[in-house]
């Protein structure tokens, strides 16, 4: 890093302006640990209701930490991979990441994976799901700013009704997109889908079998299920993907009410209605 030394009580600062910035706060004189809460609180409150306006919020506090992680990492000239990760986030001030990180390495996942698990913290049971939000999108974007090939994913939150928090740091090149068969929680992108919830969906997914498309369903985080529809010929587009998704989500909200859907394929790949 040609002599440059990283200073973690100037790298914590840094981040805590960038995301007081991202709420239309400065920076108080001085450490002030309320002023961060204090100004999330005031957003939930004049966000609420408004999906929009709540989503940019969350989108400015993204931006303005992967802004710092890209200058940081052209400043060091490095790549942070998950374990720098695991050893600075315990020191950045942010409630949610002031726990140990523990490495969880596998053959599904060789590159290592850093996992916070935690009963979750007072800021966010006192703010409530935007707290957890925010905070996640800020971790999100530090991370691929700092990081070449290192993603962040958050498993489960207290905020979004889980009976835990669970976060994770890890490589992209070893866990992929796609959650392999079998891998642990803290291992891949999403939470494991509980067997209970295959279960729930099997007539489902023998009803798209029948006619010819794949259910995948990836993973569950935060009480969202993300999946998949691929065609066994051709693509799903216009009208008629746009019904199987219809039909997916009635199919859902019998079986499996207390889970929101979320599809993770592109835009693209369905195309428009048109």
């Amino acid at each position: 890093m040609d002599g440059r030394q990283f200073d973690l009580q100037e790298f914590a600062e840094r981040w805590r302006r960038a995301r007081l910035s991202a709420l239309g706060e400065p920076a108080s004189v001085g450490l002030d640990p309320g002023q961060e809460l204090r100004a999330i609180l005031a957003a939930g409150e004049r966000t609420a209701g408004d999906v929009a306006a709540r989503d940019a919020v969350l989108k400015a506090v993204f931006d303005a930490s992967r802004k710092l992680g890209l200058s940081l990492s052209r400043f060091f000239r490095i790549q942070w991979e998950s374990a720098d990760f695991g050893e600075l986030l315990p020191w950045s001030g942010v409630p949610c990441f002031q726990f140990d990180w523990v490495s969880r390495s596998s053959g599904e996942n060789p590159g290592g994976a850093h996992v916070a698990t935690r009963p979750g913290c007072e800021a966010g049971r006192a703010a409530g799901a935007i707290a957890c939000d925010f905070w996640r999108e800020a971790l999100d974007g530090l991370v691929m700013g700092l990081g070449d090939e290192a993603r962040f994913a958050r498993h489960r939150s207290v905020g979004h009704g889980d009976a835990e928090c669970l976060d994770i740091v890890f490589e992209e090149r070893s866990s992929g997109v796609r959650a392999p068969r079998g891998a642990r929680d803290g291992a891949t992108r999403f939470g494991t889908v509980d067997p209970e919830v295959h279960a729930a969906l099997a007539g489902a997914i023998e009803k798209f079998r029948a006619m010819k498309v794949k259910l995948r369903l990836e993973g569950v985080s935060e009480g969202v299920l993300y999946y998949q529809l691929d065609a066994d010929e051709g693509v799903l587009c216009g009208a008629g993907g746009a019904l199987l998704h219809q039909s997916l989500e009635r199919e859902a909200a019998r079986a499996v009410p207390h889970l929101k859907l979320k599809d993770t394929a592109p835009i693209a790949v369905y195309g428009g209605s048109s």
